[in-house]
């Protein structure tokens, strides 16, 4: 939830926002052009669960959500126990404390959607509760080099604009319920100039949101940035204008 009063952003918060940087610039869901420091995707996603928080919500039978449960260092299939058995066990206890049926459970995989592997496990490891499972897979994962047509990306900065966003946007805890349009902007800090790209858009189209935070002292003063700027502007100018126009006259084209 918005917060009214300006909180320092908490150690979570930060560990996350750093863990999720660091996946995204590994598994280069980040892309920029030529750029030799990229490197190759990790064979496994310890460094990605080892900082980035898990949610899955149970849910009643309206849909609502009902009880959140949220682990920040291993998957769901490698918790203690046998399979699961401690998280579906816990997941029992929260549901009949609060009473409601266990009728749906939601799980926000936090990793790319094809790692079917990893799906799997995770529905094994709540296979035995008894309810339904529908599984996400996390927006946080569009892959930059996937969208089409899609213009280069600049990597993201180290320096992270957490204070700004968490002020206005809420804890990291909200992640599942924001759409993948604005997801960028609230939770990783940009540099002057950066293309990111939402994994939205109506009709099979993509949408491209150009961030320009303020400048700062670490930044180049070479013109390469306002220049870069500059032309996605107005590009994205001339495409919402045509895309104005076709809604105005269908027969526009």
């Amino acid at each position: 939830m918005p917060s009214s009063k300006h909180c320092k952003p908490s150690r979570e918060l930060r560990r996350a926002l750093k863990g999720a940087l660091a996946m995204a610039r590994d598994r280069g869901y980040v892309m920029s052009g030529d750029n030799p420091l990229l490197t190759p995707p990790p064979q496994d996603s310890k460094t990605f669960f080892r900082s980035f928080p898990t949610h899955f919500d149970v849910t009643d039978r309206l849909g609502q959500q009902v009880i959140r449960f949220e682990f920040t260092k291993k998957p769901l299939s490698q918790l203690p126990g046998r399979e699961g058995q401690v998280l579906a066990k816990r997941v029992r206890r929260a549901a009949r404390h609060t009473g409601v049926p266990l009728t749906r459970v939601r799980l926000v995989l936090l990793v790319p959607h094809y790692t079917h592997q990893q799906e799997r496990q995770e529905r094994r490891a709540l296979k035995g509760l008894g309810a339904h499972l529908e599984v996400f897979t996390h927006q946080f994962f569009s892959r930059a080099n996937e969208l089409p047509s899609s213009p280069p990306c600049e990597l993201l900065a180290d320096r992270m604009l957490v204070e700004r966003y968490q002020d206005v946007y809420g804890h990291v805890g909200d992640l599942p319920k924001i759409n993948a349009d604005n997801f960028w902007c609230r939770y990783l800090g940009a540099a002057y100039g950066d293309i990111l790209l939402s994994s939205g858009g109506q009709g099979g189209m993509r949408l491209i949101q150009l961030v320009v935070p303020s400048r700062r002292a670490c930044d180049d003063h070479s013109g390469e940035a306002e220049r870069r700027v500059t032309q996605w502007r107005d590009a994205r100018t001339s495409l919402n204008g045509y895309l104005e126009a076709i809604r105005e006259n269908p027969d526009y084209y």
